[in-house]
Protein backbone atom coordinates (compact mmCIF):
# COMPACT_ATOMS: atom_id res chain seq x y z
CA UNK A 1 0.00 0.00 0.00
CA UNK A 2 1.36 3.27 -1.00
CA UNK A 3 1.13 6.04 1.62
CA UNK A 4 1.14 9.89 0.40
CA UNK A 5 2.38 11.20 3.41
CA UNK A 6 1.11 14.99 2.67
CA UNK A 7 -1.88 13.66 2.99
CA UNK A 8 -1.47 11.97 6.25
CA UNK A 9 -0.51 14.35 7.83
CA UNK A 10 -3.47 17.14 6.56
CA UNK A 11 -5.16 17.09 9.99
CA UNK A 12 -2.53 18.49 11.88
CA UNK A 13 -2.17 22.56 12.37
CA UNK A 14 0.72 24.27 12.60
CA UNK A 15 -0.26 25.43 16.20
CA UNK A 16 -0.90 21.43 17.44
CA UNK A 17 3.02 20.81 18.18
CA UNK A 18 4.48 19.28 21.45
CA UNK A 19 4.15 22.09 23.18
CA UNK A 20 1.82 25.26 21.96
CA UNK A 21 -0.78 27.33 23.78
CA UNK A 22 1.63 29.93 25.53
CA UNK A 23 4.12 29.74 28.57
CA UNK A 24 1.85 27.96 30.88
CA UNK A 25 0.10 25.08 29.10
CA UNK A 26 1.38 22.05 28.48
CA UNK A 27 0.20 20.44 24.96
CA UNK A 28 0.67 16.77 23.77
CA UNK A 29 -0.33 15.01 20.86
CA UNK A 30 0.30 11.36 20.34
CA UNK A 31 -0.01 9.48 17.21
CA UNK A 32 -1.67 5.86 17.27
CA UNK A 33 -1.97 2.74 14.71
CA UNK A 34 -5.29 2.70 15.08
CA UNK A 35 -8.90 4.03 17.36
CA UNK A 36 -11.21 2.24 19.24
CA UNK A 37 -14.05 0.67 16.93
CA UNK A 38 -16.84 1.62 19.86
CA UNK A 39 -15.13 5.14 19.86
CA UNK A 40 -15.28 6.14 23.70
CA UNK A 41 -17.26 3.13 24.87
CA UNK A 42 -15.02 0.84 26.73
CA UNK A 43 -17.00 -2.30 26.47
CA UNK A 44 -17.04 -2.35 23.12
CA UNK A 45 -13.84 -2.75 22.09
CA UNK A 46 -10.89 -4.84 24.54
CA UNK A 47 -8.10 -4.16 21.83
CA UNK A 48 -5.24 -2.84 23.60
CA UNK A 49 -4.97 0.24 21.08
CA UNK A 50 -8.57 0.78 22.41
CA UNK A 51 -7.82 0.44 25.78
CA UNK A 52 -4.76 2.60 25.44
CA UNK A 53 -7.69 5.73 24.76
CA UNK A 54 -9.89 4.28 26.93
CA UNK A 55 -7.52 4.82 30.42
CA UNK A 56 -7.26 8.50 29.87
CA UNK A 57 -11.00 8.40 30.93
CA UNK A 58 -11.86 5.37 32.25
CA UNK A 59 -10.33 3.76 35.63
CA UNK A 60 -10.43 -0.42 36.04
CA UNK A 61 -11.74 -2.07 38.84
CA UNK A 62 -8.36 -3.53 39.46
CA UNK A 63 -4.43 -3.36 37.60
CA UNK A 64 -2.55 -6.67 36.33
CA UNK A 65 1.13 -6.84 37.24
CA UNK A 66 3.82 -9.57 36.96
CA UNK A 67 3.91 -9.00 40.82
CA UNK A 68 0.26 -9.51 40.94
CA UNK A 69 -2.97 -8.16 41.01
CA UNK A 70 -3.26 -4.44 41.90
CA UNK A 71 -5.64 -1.67 43.31
CA UNK A 72 -7.84 -0.29 40.90
CA UNK A 73 -11.22 1.16 41.87
CA UNK A 74 -11.19 -1.89 43.96
CA UNK A 75 -8.25 -1.17 46.76
CA UNK A 76 -9.06 -5.10 48.06
CA UNK A 77 -10.73 -7.98 47.80
CA UNK A 78 -11.35 -12.04 49.19
CA UNK A 79 -12.89 -15.06 48.76
CA UNK A 80 -15.65 -15.33 50.70
CA UNK A 81 -16.83 -18.75 49.59
CA UNK A 82 -16.00 -21.15 46.43
CA UNK A 83 -18.37 -18.67 44.15
CA UNK A 84 -17.90 -15.24 45.76
CA UNK A 85 -15.90 -12.92 45.88
CA UNK A 86 -15.75 -9.65 48.57
CA UNK A 87 -14.29 -6.43 47.03
CA UNK A 88 -13.84 -3.18 49.19
CA UNK A 89 -14.55 0.10 46.50
CA UNK A 90 -12.15 3.37 47.08
CA UNK A 91 -13.15 6.17 48.46
CA UNK A 92 -13.50 9.85 47.73
CA UNK A 93 -13.97 8.82 44.10
CA UNK A 94 -15.03 11.70 41.51
CA UNK A 95 -16.77 10.76 38.13
CA UNK A 96 -16.12 13.40 35.95
CA UNK A 97 -19.71 14.90 35.95
CA UNK A 98 -19.31 15.60 40.04
CA UNK A 99 -20.83 12.09 40.35
CA UNK A 100 -19.28 10.28 43.41
CA UNK A 101 -18.36 6.52 42.96
CA UNK A 102 -19.88 3.84 44.80
CA UNK A 103 -20.25 0.03 44.74
CA UNK A 104 -23.04 0.15 42.94
CA UNK A 105 -21.72 1.81 39.99
CA UNK A 106 -19.80 -1.68 39.58
CA UNK A 107 -22.17 -3.88 40.85
CA UNK A 108 -24.74 -2.34 38.17
CA UNK A 109 -22.28 -2.61 35.28
CA UNK A 110 -21.65 -6.54 36.00
CA UNK A 111 -25.32 -6.98 36.12
CA UNK A 112 -26.06 -5.29 33.15
CA UNK A 113 -23.32 -7.38 31.39
CA UNK A 114 -24.94 -10.32 32.12
CA UNK A 115 -28.57 -9.27 30.88
CA UNK A 116 -29.31 -10.07 27.01
CA UNK A 117 -28.75 -6.29 25.97
CA UNK A 118 -25.26 -6.93 27.74
CA UNK A 119 -24.18 -9.65 26.52
CA UNK A 120 -24.61 -8.71 22.78
CA UNK A 121 -23.12 -4.86 23.17
CA UNK A 122 -20.76 -5.50 25.50
CA UNK A 123 -19.61 -9.01 23.99
CA UNK A 124 -15.80 -7.61 23.98
CA UNK A 125 -16.04 -6.90 27.60
CA UNK A 126 -17.46 -10.32 29.12
CA UNK A 127 -15.83 -12.29 26.79
CA UNK A 128 -13.15 -11.86 29.06
CA UNK A 129 -14.99 -12.46 32.58
CA UNK A 130 -18.22 -14.56 31.27
CA UNK A 131 -17.60 -16.58 34.41
CA UNK A 132 -18.93 -13.99 36.56
CA UNK A 133 -23.09 -13.80 37.03
CA UNK A 134 -24.01 -11.30 39.03
CA UNK A 135 -23.11 -8.30 41.85
CA UNK A 136 -24.77 -6.42 44.81
CA UNK A 137 -23.94 -4.02 47.10
CA UNK A 138 -23.46 -4.99 50.95
CA UNK A 139 -23.12 -1.26 52.58
CA UNK A 140 -21.20 1.84 51.12
CA UNK A 141 -17.68 0.59 50.32
CA UNK A 142 -18.12 -2.79 49.76
CA UNK A 143 -19.63 -5.09 46.85
CA UNK A 144 -19.98 -8.97 46.07
CA UNK A 145 -18.98 -10.70 42.88
CA UNK A 146 -20.94 -13.59 42.15
CA UNK A 147 -19.25 -16.37 39.78
CA UNK A 148 -20.76 -19.58 37.85
CA UNK A 149 -18.26 -22.01 39.30
CA UNK A 150 -15.26 -21.53 41.87
CA UNK A 151 -12.87 -18.96 39.98
CA UNK A 152 -9.42 -17.85 41.20
CA UNK A 153 -8.83 -15.12 38.55
CA UNK A 154 -12.03 -12.77 39.27
CA UNK A 155 -9.87 -9.91 41.02
CA UNK A 156 -7.11 -10.01 37.82
CA UNK A 157 -9.66 -10.36 35.51
CA UNK A 158 -11.97 -6.80 36.64
CA UNK A 159 -8.83 -5.44 35.28
CA UNK A 160 -10.66 -5.48 32.48
CA UNK A 161 -13.99 -3.92 33.50
CA UNK A 162 -13.51 -0.03 32.86
CA UNK A 163 -16.36 1.51 35.17
CA UNK A 164 -18.86 4.13 33.65
CA UNK A 165 -21.10 6.31 35.96
CA UNK A 166 -24.05 3.50 35.27
CA UNK A 167 -26.59 6.06 36.94
CA UNK A 168 -25.94 8.48 33.70
CA UNK A 169 -26.00 5.17 31.69
CA UNK A 170 -29.11 4.21 32.87
CA UNK A 171 -30.45 7.59 31.24
CA UNK A 172 -28.47 7.55 27.95
CA UNK A 173 -28.34 3.61 27.48
CA UNK A 174 -24.88 1.95 25.24
CA UNK A 175 -24.92 3.97 22.78
CA UNK A 176 -24.94 7.11 24.33
CA UNK A 177 -21.70 6.40 25.95
CA UNK A 178 -19.97 6.22 22.42
CA UNK A 179 -19.92 9.96 22.53
CA UNK A 180 -20.51 10.89 26.05
CA UNK A 181 -17.38 8.96 27.68
CA UNK A 182 -17.70 9.98 31.45
CA UNK A 183 -15.35 8.06 33.83
CA UNK A 184 -13.13 8.19 36.87
CA UNK A 185 -10.00 8.72 34.45
CA UNK A 186 -7.33 11.27 34.95
CA UNK A 187 -8.28 13.20 32.16
CA UNK A 188 -12.21 14.05 30.79
CA UNK A 189 -13.27 14.19 27.17
CA UNK A 190 -13.01 17.70 25.29
CA UNK A 191 -13.72 16.03 22.06
CA UNK A 192 -14.05 12.12 21.32
CA UNK A 193 -14.25 11.10 17.95
CA UNK A 194 -13.75 8.58 15.45
CA UNK A 195 -10.18 9.47 14.13
CA UNK A 196 -9.14 12.08 17.14
CA UNK A 197 -9.64 12.61 20.93
CA UNK A 198 -8.67 15.33 22.76
CA UNK A 199 -9.12 15.43 27.01
CA UNK A 200 -8.47 17.94 29.59
CA UNK A 201 -7.54 17.33 33.19
CA UNK A 202 -9.99 15.95 35.44
CA UNK A 203 -8.90 18.35 38.39
CA UNK A 204 -11.79 16.67 40.52
CA UNK A 205 -10.27 13.12 39.93
CA UNK A 206 -8.53 10.84 42.65
CA UNK A 207 -5.29 10.96 40.04
CA UNK A 208 -5.35 14.33 38.23
CA UNK A 209 -3.57 14.93 34.45
CA UNK A 210 -0.85 16.93 34.19
CA UNK A 211 -1.34 18.16 30.62
CA UNK A 212 -3.41 20.83 29.73
CA UNK A 213 -4.38 19.82 26.57
CA UNK A 214 -3.35 15.67 25.50
CA UNK A 215 -4.89 14.99 21.74
CA UNK A 216 -4.81 11.90 20.30
CA UNK A 217 -4.93 11.24 16.41
CA UNK A 218 -5.31 8.27 14.18
CA UNK A 219 -2.37 7.74 11.83
CA UNK A 220 -2.08 4.17 10.31
CA UNK A 221 0.70 4.04 8.97
CA UNK A 222 3.79 3.40 10.90
CA UNK A 223 5.45 6.05 8.35
CA UNK A 224 2.83 8.59 9.14
CA UNK A 225 3.42 8.69 12.72
CA UNK A 226 6.80 8.63 12.25
CA UNK A 227 7.36 11.66 9.95
CA UNK A 228 4.61 13.26 12.60
CA UNK A 229 7.07 12.71 15.07
CA UNK A 230 10.22 14.02 13.05
CA UNK A 231 8.47 17.62 12.30
CA UNK A 232 7.25 17.54 15.87
CA UNK A 233 3.72 17.15 14.90
CA UNK A 234 3.54 14.86 17.61
CA UNK A 235 5.50 13.87 21.07
CA UNK A 236 4.17 10.24 20.95
CA UNK A 237 4.34 7.72 18.30
CA UNK A 238 2.77 4.11 19.57
CA UNK A 239 3.98 1.28 18.09
CA UNK A 240 6.75 2.16 15.68
CA UNK A 241 9.44 -0.16 14.28
CA UNK A 242 13.01 -1.15 16.18
CA UNK A 243 14.93 -0.01 12.88
CA UNK A 244 14.19 3.73 13.19
CA UNK A 245 15.99 4.18 16.39
CA UNK A 246 18.76 6.78 14.95
CA UNK A 247 15.74 8.85 13.15
CA UNK A 248 14.05 9.16 16.25
CA UNK A 249 16.79 10.64 18.43
CA UNK A 250 17.51 12.64 15.50
CA UNK A 251 14.04 14.30 15.89
CA UNK A 252 14.80 14.49 19.48
CA UNK A 253 13.36 11.91 21.30
CA UNK A 254 14.26 8.67 22.24
CA UNK A 255 12.87 5.00 21.76
CA UNK A 256 10.57 3.06 24.65
CA UNK A 257 11.02 -0.43 24.52
CA UNK A 258 8.40 -2.32 27.01
CA UNK A 259 7.46 -5.89 27.25
CA UNK A 260 3.70 -6.97 26.81
CA UNK A 261 2.17 -9.88 28.15
CA UNK A 262 1.25 -11.61 24.62
CA UNK A 263 2.98 -13.54 21.58
CA UNK A 264 2.64 -12.88 18.02
CA UNK A 265 0.87 -15.41 15.55
CA UNK A 266 -0.48 -16.67 12.53
CA UNK A 267 -3.19 -18.03 14.16
CA UNK A 268 -4.69 -21.01 12.46
CA UNK A 269 -8.82 -21.96 12.40
CA UNK A 270 -7.84 -25.74 13.49
CA UNK A 271 -10.90 -26.46 14.34
CA UNK A 272 -12.64 -27.26 10.81
CA UNK A 273 -12.72 -30.80 10.02
CA UNK A 274 -11.24 -31.83 6.51
CA UNK A 275 -9.28 -28.71 5.64
CA UNK A 276 -5.39 -29.19 5.69
CA UNK A 277 -4.89 -26.76 8.70
CA UNK A 278 -7.41 -29.24 10.84
CA UNK A 279 -4.24 -32.19 10.50
CA UNK A 280 -1.58 -31.16 12.96
CA UNK A 281 1.28 -32.43 10.80
CA UNK A 282 0.35 -29.68 8.56
CA UNK A 283 0.21 -26.92 11.28
CA UNK A 284 3.81 -28.19 12.32
CA UNK A 285 5.34 -28.23 9.07
CA UNK A 286 4.55 -24.97 8.76
CA UNK A 287 5.79 -23.75 12.27
CA UNK A 288 9.28 -26.16 10.90
CA UNK A 289 9.39 -23.80 7.91
CA UNK A 290 9.34 -20.16 9.29
CA UNK A 291 13.03 -19.26 10.57
CA UNK A 292 11.95 -17.07 13.44
CA UNK A 293 15.21 -16.31 14.58
CA UNK A 294 16.19 -14.94 11.84
CA UNK A 295 13.75 -12.14 11.34
CA UNK A 296 13.96 -11.70 15.46
CA UNK A 297 17.46 -10.77 14.69
CA UNK A 298 16.87 -8.96 11.25
CA UNK A 299 13.42 -7.16 11.54
CA UNK A 300 13.11 -6.83 15.28
CA UNK A 301 16.45 -5.87 15.99
CA UNK A 302 17.16 -8.88 18.79
CA UNK A 303 14.74 -7.45 20.96
CA UNK A 304 12.49 -10.16 21.25
CA UNK A 305 12.65 -14.00 21.61
CA UNK A 306 10.84 -16.42 19.22
CA UNK A 307 7.43 -17.70 20.57
CA UNK A 308 6.53 -21.66 21.03
CA UNK A 309 3.40 -21.75 23.29
CA UNK A 310 0.60 -19.44 23.84
CA UNK A 311 2.37 -17.56 27.08
CA UNK A 312 5.12 -15.00 26.54
CA UNK A 313 7.78 -15.21 29.48
CA UNK A 314 6.56 -12.53 31.92
CA UNK A 315 3.17 -14.65 32.09
CA UNK A 316 1.73 -16.59 34.62
CA UNK A 317 2.04 -20.35 33.36
CA UNK A 318 4.95 -19.82 31.17
CA UNK A 319 6.27 -23.41 30.29
CA UNK A 320 10.31 -23.05 30.56
CA UNK A 321 10.36 -26.38 28.81
CA UNK A 322 8.99 -25.60 25.48
CA UNK A 323 10.60 -23.48 23.11
CA UNK A 324 9.73 -22.43 19.67
CA UNK A 325 9.96 -24.59 16.65
CA UNK A 326 12.86 -24.80 15.55
CA UNK A 327 13.73 -23.90 11.78
CA UNK A 328 13.97 -27.29 9.82
CA UNK A 329 12.60 -26.83 6.47
CA UNK A 330 13.22 -30.50 5.68
CA UNK A 331 11.17 -31.67 8.51
CA UNK A 332 8.17 -29.25 7.13
CA UNK A 333 8.88 -30.59 3.70
CA UNK A 334 8.28 -34.32 5.22
CA UNK A 335 5.25 -33.40 7.40
CA UNK A 336 3.33 -32.00 4.32
CA UNK A 337 4.23 -35.03 2.19
CA UNK A 338 2.45 -37.67 4.86
CA UNK A 339 -0.29 -35.22 5.24
CA UNK A 340 -0.90 -35.54 1.67
CA UNK A 341 0.37 -32.23 0.23
CA UNK A 342 3.74 -33.09 -1.39
CA UNK A 343 2.74 -31.32 -4.00
CA UNK A 344 2.20 -28.07 -2.54
CA UNK A 345 -0.40 -26.27 -0.67
CA UNK A 346 -1.98 -22.68 -1.09
CA UNK A 347 -3.65 -21.03 1.58
CA UNK A 348 -5.40 -17.19 2.60
CA UNK A 349 -4.42 -15.25 4.89
CA UNK A 350 -5.27 -12.04 6.98
CA UNK A 351 -3.68 -9.96 9.14
CA UNK A 352 -3.44 -6.18 10.36
CA UNK A 353 -0.15 -5.07 9.04
CA UNK A 354 0.46 -1.29 10.25
CA UNK A 355 1.51 -1.77 13.59
CA UNK A 356 5.48 -1.66 14.04
CA UNK A 357 7.31 -4.43 12.32
CA UNK A 358 3.92 -6.58 11.23
CA UNK A 359 4.15 -6.49 7.44
CA UNK A 360 7.63 -7.12 7.05
CA UNK A 361 7.38 -10.21 9.37
CA UNK A 362 4.51 -11.63 7.93
CA UNK A 363 5.76 -11.51 4.07
CA UNK A 364 8.31 -13.23 5.31
CA UNK A 365 6.48 -15.99 6.98
CA UNK A 366 5.05 -16.28 3.39
CA UNK A 367 8.45 -16.10 1.26
CA UNK A 368 9.45 -19.13 3.99
CA UNK A 369 6.51 -20.77 3.73
CA UNK A 370 6.79 -20.78 -0.17
CA UNK A 371 10.45 -22.34 0.55
CA UNK A 372 8.50 -25.65 1.37
CA UNK A 373 5.79 -25.52 -1.11
CA UNK A 374 3.29 -23.54 0.93
CA UNK A 375 1.81 -20.65 -1.18
CA UNK A 376 0.51 -18.18 1.54
CA UNK A 377 -1.60 -14.76 -0.33
CA UNK A 378 -1.68 -12.76 2.28
CA UNK A 379 -4.57 -9.67 2.21
CA UNK A 380 -4.42 -7.15 4.89
CA UNK A 381 -6.95 -5.71 7.26
CA UNK A 382 -8.09 -3.21 9.80
CA UNK A 383 -7.68 -3.41 13.55
CA UNK A 384 -12.18 -3.00 13.26
CA UNK A 385 -11.98 -5.52 10.74
CA UNK A 386 -10.38 -7.90 12.47
CA UNK A 387 -12.41 -7.00 15.76
CA UNK A 388 -15.36 -7.70 13.44
CA UNK A 389 -14.49 -10.98 12.52
CA UNK A 390 -13.74 -12.18 15.88
CA UNK A 391 -17.35 -11.33 16.81
CA UNK A 392 -18.77 -13.59 13.75
CA UNK A 393 -15.71 -16.15 13.23
CA UNK A 394 -17.52 -17.55 10.50
CA UNK A 395 -16.45 -14.52 8.42
CA UNK A 396 -12.56 -15.85 9.39
CA UNK A 397 -9.94 -17.06 7.18
CA UNK A 398 -7.74 -20.69 7.60
CA UNK A 399 -5.06 -18.15 8.83
CA UNK A 400 -5.39 -15.40 10.19
CA UNK A 401 -2.48 -12.37 12.34
CA UNK A 402 -3.68 -12.84 16.09
CA UNK A 403 -2.23 -13.08 19.33
CA UNK A 404 -1.95 -15.09 22.62
CA UNK A 405 -2.71 -11.67 24.81
CA UNK A 406 -3.07 -12.03 28.67
CA UNK A 407 -3.05 -8.33 29.46
CA UNK A 408 -4.77 -7.48 31.99
CA UNK A 409 -4.61 -10.51 33.87
CA UNK A 410 -0.85 -11.42 33.04
CA UNK A 411 -1.98 -15.35 33.19
CA UNK A 412 -2.29 -17.20 30.35
CA UNK A 413 -5.83 -18.71 30.82
CA UNK A 414 -7.24 -15.13 29.97
CA UNK A 415 -6.63 -15.48 26.69
CA UNK A 416 -7.79 -19.59 26.09
CA UNK A 417 -10.56 -18.99 28.43
CA UNK A 418 -11.50 -15.79 25.84
CA UNK A 419 -10.99 -16.84 22.27
CA UNK A 420 -8.67 -20.01 22.23
CA UNK A 421 -10.12 -23.11 23.03
CA UNK A 422 -13.90 -25.42 22.67
CA UNK A 423 -15.32 -23.78 25.31
CA UNK A 424 -15.41 -19.89 23.06
CA UNK A 425 -17.63 -18.55 20.61
CA UNK A 426 -14.99 -18.22 18.30
CA UNK A 427 -13.90 -21.95 18.25
CA UNK A 428 -10.99 -21.51 16.07
CA UNK A 429 -9.16 -23.80 18.24
CA UNK A 430 -10.60 -26.44 20.02
CA UNK A 431 -8.59 -29.19 21.52
CA UNK A 432 -11.24 -31.85 23.38
CA UNK A 433 -8.93 -33.88 25.12
CA UNK A 434 -7.10 -31.22 26.99
CA UNK A 435 -10.71 -28.92 28.37
CA UNK A 436 -10.78 -31.13 31.30
CA UNK A 437 -7.02 -29.89 32.28
CA UNK A 438 -8.41 -26.24 31.45
CA UNK A 439 -11.22 -26.54 33.53
CA UNK A 440 -9.33 -27.94 36.54
CA UNK A 441 -7.06 -24.91 36.09
CA UNK A 442 -9.92 -22.40 36.06
CA UNK A 443 -11.57 -23.55 39.72
CA UNK A 444 -8.29 -23.92 41.43
CA UNK A 445 -6.95 -21.85 44.39
CA UNK A 446 -3.70 -23.45 44.72
CA UNK A 447 -0.94 -21.50 43.24
CA UNK A 448 1.40 -24.44 42.70
CA UNK A 449 -1.21 -26.51 41.47
CA UNK A 450 -2.31 -24.18 39.18
CA UNK A 451 0.58 -23.25 37.78
CA UNK A 452 1.40 -26.94 36.82
CA UNK A 453 -1.94 -27.27 35.24
CA UNK A 454 -0.89 -24.11 32.82
CA UNK A 455 2.18 -25.40 31.87
CA UNK A 456 0.63 -28.51 30.25
CA UNK A 457 -1.83 -26.36 28.57
CA UNK A 458 0.81 -24.25 26.95
CA UNK A 459 3.02 -27.90 26.20
CA UNK A 460 -0.31 -29.44 24.92
CA UNK A 461 -1.05 -26.15 22.45
CA UNK A 462 2.64 -26.19 21.44
CA UNK A 463 2.47 -30.32 20.90
CA UNK A 464 -0.49 -29.41 18.92
CA UNK A 465 0.86 -26.34 16.94
CA UNK A 466 -2.26 -24.45 17.41
CA UNK A 467 -0.67 -20.88 15.57
CA UNK A 468 2.47 -20.32 13.73
CA UNK A 469 3.89 -19.27 17.27
CA UNK A 470 6.26 -15.80 15.71
CA UNK A 471 7.22 -13.93 18.64
CA UNK A 472 7.01 -11.88 21.96
CA UNK A 473 5.61 -8.61 21.09
CA UNK A 474 7.45 -5.85 22.55
CA UNK A 475 5.89 -2.47 22.49
CA UNK A 476 8.18 0.15 20.70
CA UNK A 477 7.13 3.70 21.14
CA UNK A 478 8.88 7.24 19.72
CA UNK A 479 8.74 9.55 23.04
CA UNK A 480 10.02 13.53 22.55
CA UNK A 481 12.69 14.20 25.66
CA UNK A 482 10.50 17.08 26.16
CA UNK A 483 7.51 13.95 27.29
CA UNK A 484 8.82 13.15 30.89
CA UNK A 485 7.69 9.90 33.05
CA UNK A 486 6.20 7.89 30.01
CA UNK A 487 6.79 3.66 31.51
CA UNK A 488 4.47 1.75 29.87
CA UNK A 489 3.44 -1.91 31.62
CA UNK A 490 2.00 -5.12 30.51
CA UNK A 491 0.00 -2.25 27.92
CA UNK A 492 -1.34 0.19 30.49
CA UNK A 493 0.19 3.74 29.92
CA UNK A 494 0.22 5.86 32.90
CA UNK A 495 -0.91 8.82 31.28
CA UNK A 496 -1.96 10.61 34.58
CA UNK A 497 2.12 10.77 35.31
CA UNK A 498 3.63 12.64 32.44
CA UNK A 499 4.60 15.77 32.01
CA UNK A 500 5.80 18.07 29.41
CA UNK A 501 9.41 19.63 30.22
CA UNK A 502 10.35 23.07 28.00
Amino acid sequence: MKIDLRKALVPFAAASMIMAGGANAAELTVGTASMPRSIANPLGDASHSGRWLFQLAFDPVTYGADSGTLPGLAVSWKNTAPTTWELKVRQGVMFHDGKMLDPSDIADLINWLNTDEGKAKGINTIRNMSNLVSARVIDAETLEVSTKTPDPMVPPLLGGLYVLNMKLFKDIGYEGVTTNPVGTGAYKSVKWEKDVVEVAPHTSGWRVGKIDKLTVRSLPEVAARLSAFESQQIGLALEVSPEVRGRIEAAGGKMVVSSTPQNINLMFFQNRPGTPLHDVRVRQALNYAVNKQAFVDSILGGLSVPAGQPAARAVNGYNPDVGAYPYDPDKARQLLAEAGYGNGLKLEAEAVVNVAERREIYSQVALDAAKVGVEITLNEMTLPDLIGKVRDSTKMPALFGFNYGSEPTIDVMRSINALHSCNTGTKWTCFPEIEPTIKAANEEFDEVKRRNMLKEINKHYHDQASAIFLYEEVQIDAVSNKVKGYAPTNRVINWHDLTIDG
